[in-house]
C-alpha cells in the first residue's frame, strides 16, 4: 500500500496533503478491520443457530408457540378414531391403545429423532478460523511498515475419518431405534398381560358370585330342615361360615381387578377416574404353533438381538476410527499482510504480502491411541458376549412361552371336557340327596367348594394361556395381530 513521503523541499501545502493521506490510510485500515469483523459476524449468524444456553434463545425455545412447533415435528401423526380410548374389549385393543398413547414411546421416538441428527454434525468439518492483528507493534520490513495481519485456516481430517464418525453416529441412532422397538414390544406385552389379569378377575368375580348365590340356597335349605328338626344347626353355621369366607375371596378378587384396571389405565395413558368396559369375552381357542419357525422368527426379528449386533458393529467402527486417529490431520491456511510504504527503508514499496501454509498435528503420544484401540476391542468382546446372552435369552423366552402355552391348553381341555362337568354333576347329586334328607351337608359343601375351585382354575388357565401368548409375541417381535 503506497503513502506520501514528502521531501524536504515540499511546500507547507504538500505536507498537509501527505498528512491527510496518512489519515486516509488509517481510516482505510480501520474500514478493512470493520468489514472483516462484520463479515465474520454475518457468517457466524448465517451458519450457527442460537445456543440453547443463551437466555434469549432458551426463552424462544421454551415459548409455547415454539414448543408446539417442535413437538409437532417429533410427534407421530395424530391418532384416528381407533386410537381414542373408546371401548376396548380385547387384549389386542388394549395393546394398540398402549402403543398409540403411552408417553414412554413418545419419548423414545423423540430420542431416535434426536440421535438421527448427530451424523450430520460429526461428518462436517470444523468451522474455519479467522485471525486478525490490526493493532500493535508491527514488524518493519524492506517493503515498508506492516499495517495489518490476517489469516484464515481450516482443519481438514481424512475423509474416511468423517465417514467413520458418521457411521458410528448412525449406528447409535439405530440402537436407539432398536431400543424403541423393544420398548414398544414390552408395553404391548404389558397391556396384554394386564388385560388377562383384568379379564380373569372380572370372570372370577362373576363365577364366585353365582357360586355364592348357590351357597345361599343350600343355607336356606339347611335352615328350613333345621327348623323342621330334621337337620342339626351346625349345617346352617357351616354354610354361614362359608359365606363369610367367600365374601373375603370376593374382596380379594375386587382388589385384583382394581389393580389390573389401574395398570391398564397407566399403559393406555387414561385418566385415573376413567371407567374401563368389561372384557367382551373370556375364552381361548386352541392353537397350534410351529416351534422351529417361531424360534427362527425370534432370532431374526427380536430387536434386542439387532441392538447387540449393531453395538458390535459400532465398536468395530470405533476401533477403525482409533486407528485412523494415528494419521495426522491437515491444516490449510491463507495469510495476508497489509504493508505501508512509509517505513524506514529507502526502497519501501508498500507491497502487500500473502502466502499459503500447510500444517499438521504430530500424533506422538502413542499411549492414548493404544488405549483407544484396546477400549474398542474390549467393547467388541463385550458386545459379542451380550449378543450371545440375548440370543440365549430369546431362545429361552420362546421355549418357555411355548411350554407354558401348551400346558395351559392341555389343562383347559381337561377342565372343560371332564373335570368341571363332573364337579357340577357331583354338586347336583349331593344337593338332591341332601334335600331328600339322606345326604350329608359336609359332603355337599365339599363338592360345592371343589366345583368353585375347578371353575376358577378354568378361568385361570384361560388367563395363563393368554399371558403365555403375550410373552411369546413379545419374544418373537410381534407388536399386534399377525
Amino acid at each position: 500500500m503506497h503513502t506520501c513521503v514528502p521531501a524536504k523541499a515540499d511546500t507547507h501545502a504538500s505536507t498537509q496533503e501527505c498528512q491527510i493521506m496518512r489519515v486516509g490510510v488509517l481510516i482505510q485500515t480501520a474500514g478493512v478491520v470493520l468489514v472483516c469483523g462484520i463479515q465474520a459476524a454475518v457468517l457466524t449468524a448465517c451458519s450457527a443457530r442460537p445456543s440453547p444456553l443463551d437466555e434469549a434463545a432458551w426463552t424462544q425455545i421454551t415459548s409455547s408457540e415454539t414448543r408446539a412447533r417442535r413437538l409437532d415435528a417429533v410427534r407421530p401423526p395424530p391418532p384416528g378414531p381407533a386410537m381414542e380410548i373408546g371401548q376396548p374389549a380385547t387384549a389386542e385393543a388394549y395393546a394398540a391403545l398402549a402403543l398409540a398413547r403411552h408417553p414412554a414411546i413418545r419419548a423414545g421416538e423423540a430420542k431416535v429423532r434426536r440421535l438421527a441428527e448427530r451424523p450430520a454434525q460429526v461428518r462436517s468439518l470444523d468451522d474455519p478460523m479467522l485471525m486478525l492483528a490490526p493493532v500493535g507493534e508491527m514488524a518493519e520490513t524492506a517493503a515498508g511498515r506492516v499495517r495489518l495481519m490476517g489469516s484464515l485456516s481450516q482443519r481438514v481430517p481424512l475423509t474416511e475419518k468423517l465417514i467413520t464418525r458418521s457411521r458410528i453416529a448412525e449406528l447409535e441412532a439405530s440402537q436407539a431405534e432398536a431400543e424403541l422397538r423393544s420398548l414398544r414390544l414390552k408395553i404391548a406385552g404389558d397391556a396384554r398381560r394386564a388385560y388377562w389379569m383384568y379379564a380373569f378377575a372380572t370372570q372370577a368375580i362373576e363365577t364366585t358370585r353365582r357360586s355364592r348365590a348357590l351357597l345361599e340356597q343350600f343355607r336356606d335349605v339347611a335352615d328350613a330342615q333345621f327348623r323342621a328338626g330334621n337337620r342339626p344347626q351346625q349345617d346352617v353355621l357351616r354354610a354361614s361360615a362359608e359365606l363369610g369366607n367367600i365374601d373375603a375371596r370376593l374382596a380379594e378378587l375386587e382388589q385384583r381387578r382394581a389393580s389390573a384396571q389401574a395398570m391398564l389405565r397407566q399403559l393406555i395413558n387414561a385418566p385415573a377416574d376413567s371407567t374401563l368396559p368389561p372384557p367382551a369375552q373370556f375364552d381361548y381357542d386352541q392353537i397350534e404353533l410351529e416351534r422351529l419357525a417361531l424360534l427362527e422368527r425370534a432370532l431374526q426379528a427380536n430387536p434386542a438381538l439387532l441392538r447387540a449386533a449393531e453395538r458390535m458393529e459400532q465398536y468395530r467402527q470405533t476401533h477403525h476410527l482409533a486407528e485412523l486417529n494415528r494419521v495426522p490431520d491437515l491444516t490449510v491456511s491463507l495469510s495476508y499482510t497489509m504493508v505501508d510504504d512509509d517505513g524506514l527503508s529507502p526502497v519501501a514499496s508498500g507491497r502487500d504480502q500473502w502466502w499459503i501454509g500447510l500444517g499438521f498435528n504430530i500424533p506422538i503420544w502413542a499411549e492414548k491411541y493404544d488405549a483407544a484401540e484396546r477400549e474398542a476391542l474390549f467393547g467388541r468382546l463385550e458386545a459379542a458376549f451380550e449378543l450371545d446372552r440375548e440370543r440365549t435369552s430369546v431362545t429361552f423366552e420362546v421355549e418357555d412361552a411355548l411350554v407354558r402355552l401348551d400346558a395351559q391348553q392341555q389343562t383347559l381341555r381337561l377342565l372343560r371336557e371332564q373335570i368341571v362337568p363332573d364337579a357340577r354333576a357331583a354338586v347336583e347329586a349331593s344337593a338332591s340327596t341332601y334335600r331328600a334328607g339322606s345326604g350329608d351337608f359336609l359332603t355337599l359343601i365339599d363338592n360345592w367348594r371343589t366345583q368353585l375351585g375347578y371353575e376358577l382354575m378354568e378361568h385361570s388357565a384361560v388367563a395363563n394361556a393368554g399371558r403365555a401368548l403375550a410373552d411369546l409375541k413379545q419374544a418373537i417381535g410381534q407388536e399386534g395381530e399377525p
